[in-house]
């Protein structure tokens, strides 16, 4: 029975080849764009999974009324918990280090991107791969490192047997050898920890080793706990904790607390150091959303073609049932033809994704494989499955219903009943399509108006150049003085931080930073500092508000003097005219003499903080700065190679790295852009396969009414009528579908657009574009049909008659 089956649906698929290939390349298309995203929430969801007790390690962080939430924790955080809460059986610390360079000849020197520091413990908790030596020797021995197997081949040109080889390590103008103690395989792409080498936490100064500096923040801590369950009891005991370590006033509540987040959850927080479209669960649900949006399209679809062939079907119905058929088994036929028609999708949206897949990963910036488990690709297929259920499951129970002498003797309402469902499916399917057309608007001009606001800098042709080394910074003057010689560098500048790139923030109360702050609030303000040099403000073209630049007359600019923007005499509660010649205090007391207008120091999705510039330079900012160089427009190339050629006496051994700074602002939206072409392209699969199930849709009631039109035309109608009266009711509910995605698309992206601090309005224009072209659409889906039929010899439709 189940062959015949088969055979029927594949004989009534291949007698309706316009029904057949309009679901078939509908639901194809749907299920590769649902496999590709299945592929991305899927990797999304498994990452740190690969860690053997993934189940019971957690990530410590701090919350605290400055900084929020963060992972940055007090070094002597590990060794406490293990000793002071129970359930807690290991912890280890881990910390960043920066501008490294190896060498495995002390003459090739690698750049390394990644480098932590790590105690012995880490590979006791987490589970990498160890290609050879001992890693837990390693991190108890301050004289050797570990390296990634693509670290080892980089620094030696292969990974294999260089344990026990020398390393020359450059940290900045120091160079120190040390040994090859272990090798690792790479980091798996799916885990939150990325290295390219690992140090010994003994190699770190003592300074950064200090037992007693609870208020330094400034490592990574992991813990494994006893079981799972332990994690349910830490908050109680943090807080125990931090009134054992912290000085806490009587009757006041603690400033700081610290929270535990289980590892394989870290990934997807708000404390992920991802970018892109990883690391962030909105965006699992935002094309997750879209997926079902395009699948439920073309499920309606097939819902609405399979209820409109009622005619056609209902004298096959009939006869089965006169011949015996009982209506479980025409459940049965019928939803066995939508479970074929949709596992035959499946296959072919399955090769489609195979081809997609590299433009995939290009568009969102991943590295997608088809390396999945088998759990994985069988859940696809029952997916699949249940996809031609649910799709088939309405028009089996309805079409298997009829009775067969109402049907044998054409008494039967054939497709009238099934109407409503037909026209709320096309509803549906229509706000969805409109919804994401007036998403795809509004994306779009949001990344229009990141692009033209004003930033409050001139950017265009500055280039700016990392300062690695101590030579480089101390060296600046001469540096800036020797490009300044060459045409093709039309000025330049040495900082501490620029726009795009302030990594310091120092935070005092008002009147800690002055006596006369005029503001009530006892808030802790955070200003973003930076040492700037005289050049710096003109450089940029950064307009002066009140009060005067930094002089080189006045030897009083070079200890004691402070340049504010706007917002920081704001904060203080001062007008720029008041703020000059106040009196403030940021570690070296000095005077304001100076308020520039506001500028962009980060994207747009983040406030305009308050900035403090100076030309002295505290001995904690003193590890180096940024080249800020304005370049000739007609010769780019040719200040680039002066300035790698100027680097190259101060900084040999580092590679020549480079960003202009209208670019830096511009990669800030990188993932918006994406976001952008992704929505767009999405809107146009959802309109195709939403206009396919209309086109089938209105050839079907063309079809039924041919010889109505024959009559219409006899009778002295003309096409353009004719095309009026096949297309009006199609285009009531294409509106109807409009006025309800208005809403729903409007708090959505109200919601996305909340992402930015600085924002467009949502106008009514955008919604009324997107109606229009929605109306056009299916106007023109419809009248291809209508005007076909509306044009045809009214005498072949009526000879029978």
């Amino acid at each position: 029975m189940l062959l015949n089956y088969i055979k029927t649906a594949l004989r009534n698929l291949s007698q309706h080849k316009s029904y057949a290939g309009i679901n078939l390349l509908g639901l194809s298309v749907a299920m590769a764009c649902c496999i590709l995203i299945a592929l991305y929430v899927h990797e999304e969801l498994s990452f740190d999974q690969f860690h053997k007790k993934a189940d019971r390690l957690i990530s410590v962080g701090v919350e605290n009324d400055q900084w929020g939430r963060s992972r940055t924790t007090p070094y002597p955080l590990a060794e406490t918990m293990v000793e002071e809460i129970p359930g807690i059986e290991r912890a280890t610390r881990v910390s960043y280090e920066s501008n490294l360079l190896l060498s495995g000849d002390k003459e090739n020197y690698v750049k390394i991107d990644d480098a932590k520091y790590a105690e012995p413990d880490f590979f006791e908790l987490f589970s990498f791969g160890v290609v050879e030596g001992n890693p837990r020797e390693v991190l108890d021995n301050p004289d050797t490192i570990l390296l990634s197997r693509s670290t080892a081949r980089n620094v030696f040109g292969y990974a294999d047997e260089v344990v026990g080889r020398p390393v020359y390590w450059q940290k900045r103008d120091t160079v120190k050898m040390l040994q090859v103690g272990a090798v690792v395989e790479d980091p798996p792409v799916n885990s939150t920890i990325q290295f390219d080498m690992l140090i010994s936490y003994q190699t770190k100064p003592a300074w950064g080793r200090d037992m007693s500096a609870w208020r330094a923040f400034a490592h990574h801590t992991y813990a494994l706990l006893s079981s799972p369950e332990v994690i349910n009891t830490l908050p109680a005991q943090f807080n125990q904790l931090v009134k054992n370590h912290y000085d806490i006033p009587e009757g006041e509540d603690p400033s700081r607390s610290f929270f535990s987040l289980q590892i394989k959850d870290l990934h997807l927080s708000e404390l992920s150091n991802s970018s892109g479209f990883t690391g962030n669960r909105t965006y699992l649900y935002l094309f997750g959303s879209i997926a079902l949006f395009i699948l439920s399209i073309a499920c309606v679809n097939y819902i609405n073609l399979a209820t409109a062939r009622t005619s056609i079907r209902a004298k096959e119905i009939g006869v089965r049932k006169t011949l015996g058929a009982v209506r479980p088994q025409l459940v049965a036929q019928f939803l066995g033809e939508s479970v074929l028609l949709s596992f035959s999708s499946f296959i072919i949206g399955g090769i489609i994704s195979v081809v997609t897949l590299p433009y995939f990963n290009q568009m969102f910036g991943t590295n997608l494989n088809w390396q999945v488990n088998i759990t994985f690709l069988l859940g696809l297929l029952l997916a699949s499955i249940v996809v031609g259920v649910l799709a088939g499951m309405y028009p089996a129970l309805y079409l298997s219903k009829f009775a067969p002498v109402s049907v044998l003797q054409n008494k039967s309402k054939k497709g009238s009943s099934g109407s409503w469902l037909r026209q709320t499916l096309v509803v549906i399917q229509f706000a969805l399509a409109t919804s994401l057309i007036v998403s795809a608007f509004i994306v779009y001009q949001q990344l229009q108006y990141t692009q033209e606001k004003d930033l409050g800098f001139e950017g265009e042709q500055v280039v700016s150049v990392s300062l690695p080394s101590s030579a480089a910074w101390d060296n600046r003057e001469n540096l800036k003085d020797r490009l300044r010689q060459h045409p093709s560098v039309q000025d330049a500048s040495v900082v501490s931080s620029m726009p795009g790139g302030y990594a310091v923030r120092i935070g005092y109360r008002p009147e800690r930073i002055s006596s006369q702050a005029k503001t009530d609030s006892d808030q802790t303000i955070m200003f973003a500092p930076s040492v700037v040099d005289y050049k710096f403000l003109e450089l940029l073209d950064i307009d002066l508000v009140a009060g005067r630049f930094f002089s080189r007359d006045l030897s009083s600019d070079r200890t004691q003097a402070y340049i504010f923007n706007e917002k920081g005499a704001e904060e203080l509660g001062w007008t720029p005219e008041e703020a000059v010649g106040k009196t403030v205090t940021f570690r070296e007391e000095g005077e304001i003499i100076g308020v520039v207008e506001n500028f962009h120091i980060r994207s747009l999705k983040e406030e305009i903080e308050p900035v403090t510039l100076q030309l002295f330079e505290p001995s904690s900012w003193s590890s180096g700065g940024n080249l800020l160089a304005r370049l000739s427009p007609d010769h780019i190339t040719e200040g680039l190679e002066i300035i790698e050629s100027e680097m190259e006496k101060y900084a040999a051994n580092w590679p020549f790295e480079y960003e202009f700074l209208d670019e830096k602002f511009d990669a800030m939206y990188r993932t918006e852009f994406r976001l952008g072409r992704i929505v767009i392209l999405f809107t146009i699969v959802a309109i195709i396969i939403a206009c396919m199930g209309l086109y089938g849709l209105s050839a079907f009631a063309a079809e039924r009414r041919t010889k109505e039109i024959g009559i219409r035309k006899v009778l002295g109608a003309n096409v353009s009528g004719i095309v009026t009266l096949l297309s009006k009711d199609f285009l009531k509910l294409v509106l109807t579908g409009f006025i309800l995605a208005v809403p729903v698309t409007w708090y959505v992206m109200n919601k996305w657009l909340q992402n930015f601090a600085y924002r467009i309005d949502i106008e009514y224009t955008v919604f009324l574009l997107a109606g229009i072209i929605a109306i056009i659409i299916a106007l023109v889906t419809v009248s291809w049909q209508a005007i076909r039929v509306a044009s045809a010899n009214p005498i072949e439709s009526l000879r029978s008659e």
